[in-house]
Parts: structure tokens; sequence; C-alpha cells
């Protein structure tokens, strides 16, 4: 793991509580005006038995999965974000970082009709994450992976892959820390969520802002390759 990688896994212990308040509090625009709706309807149209929230925070999607009467596991890396999800209660939470997660994916239970990871993919390396994932997919589930759109993310720099820095502005009080993520364009999505043929990509979706007609995130579905 190098000093980005660290830093990103610090900043969600250190922002824990900052975080939760933001969400529980509606505090992000494109939240409330696109995205969860987006990835709740995509898991739900699936009609799954059986859901993992891969990077669940403090455990919104969870909850909101699990009152459909759908088993849902939520995994999070941030001791300081399970404790809170499971105060609140409505899933079952376990505390696994994505290193340990790639070296024991079993350790997260099998067939999972739904596995989703909701502007959880961060890091740079996430083809082994993804691999790791795969493996606890039941015969017919799907992988959904929302992120931020690459036009969004990509007006004020240049449009390459890349490390960013998220500050946390205009998101609500008490951030500790910035946190390092990085950045993918359009294609390098794609390209990595089918890379090593793990994954098949089914298609992807571009949820957008209604007041300004441009794409707020990137919806991303996948099933196993069985080819």
């Amino acid at each position: 793991m190098n000093d980005r990688e660290r830093l990103l896994e610090q900043s969600w212990i250190t922002n824990a509580e900052a975080w939760t308040q933001s969400v529980r509090e509606n505090r992000i625009e494109s939240r409330k005006i696109a995205t969860d709706q987006a990835i709740l309807d995509e898991i739900t149209r699936f009609q799954p038995r059986k859901v993992l929230d891969v990077g669940c925070g403090e455990g919104w999607l969870a909850r909101a999965v699990s009152e459909q009467g759908i088993d849902v596991v939520g995994m999070d890396g941030s001791l300081e974000l399970i404790q809170i999800a499971h105060s609140a209660g409505g899933a079952h939470f376990i505390h696994l970082n994505y290193s340990d997660l790639t070296k024991d994916p079993s350790r997260l239970g099998s067939d999972y009709d739904v596995i989703v990871c909701n502007f959880s993919l961060l890091s740079e390396d996430i083809r082994t994450i993804l691999q790791s994932l795969a493996s606890l997919l039941s015969a017919n589930g799907v992988i959904l992976i929302q992120t931020l759109h690459p036009f969004s993310a990509a007006q004020h720099d240049r449009y390459e892959d890349g490390w960013r820095e998220e500050s946390f502005n205009g998101m609500g009080e008490g951030y500790k820390s910035s946190m390092p993520w990085y950045y993918r364009t359009m294609g390098s999505w794609l390209n990595e969520v089918q890379a090593d043929g793990h994954l098949k990509l089914l298609h992807c979706q571009e949820p957008i802002n209604p007041t300004t007609g441009k794409p707020i995130s990137l919806l991303i579905t996948a099933t196993k390759n069985t080819n």
C-alpha cells in the first residue's frame, strides 16, 4: 500500500462522524437529486435475495435495501463507520478493509445476487478487488459500480487517469482532513471492469443533473464472465 492509499484509508476513520452527519442530514446535493435513487433503482430491478454493500460507510444504502425485505451485508474498512452503521441496525455489518478482502473474499460469504460499490472504489488498484468480488456472485449475479462521472471531474484538470484530492467543501462541517482518490476516464473505467476477463459489461448509465442537464455519475452494471 502506497502513501496515498494509506491516507485514503485513514480519511474514512478521521472523517467518520462528519461523513455520517453529511449523509444523514442530506448535505450532499448530487445524492439528493440523482445518485441515491439511481443506485436503489438499479439494485431493486434485479429483484435480489442477497446483496453485498462494499464500502457501505454509515450504512444508509444497506438499510434502504434491507427495508425492502432483502438480506443485506455491509462491509467497510473504517471501524468507526462500521460501528456507526451497526448502532443504526437494519443489516449485518462487517469490518473488513480491501486488502483483507482480496486475501480471503470468503469472509464475506458467497452467492450474492447483487454486489454494489457505491462511490467506494477510490483507489488506484481496483482489478484485484473486482476479481475478488466476482468470486462471490451467484450464478446470475451482478456487480454495480457508481462513481463520479469522468466528465464532472475533468472540467478543471487534464482528462487522464491520476490521483486527485477531495476537500469535502460544501458537504457539511467537521471534516478533519482531505481525501486522496484516483480519477479514471470513461475508457479507463470500462476497461478496468472487464480486465482479466472476470466480469462482462452489461450496460452503463449516466444519471443527469435535472437543472444543468449534465451527467452527475457513471453507473456501471457487470456480470460474471462465464465464457
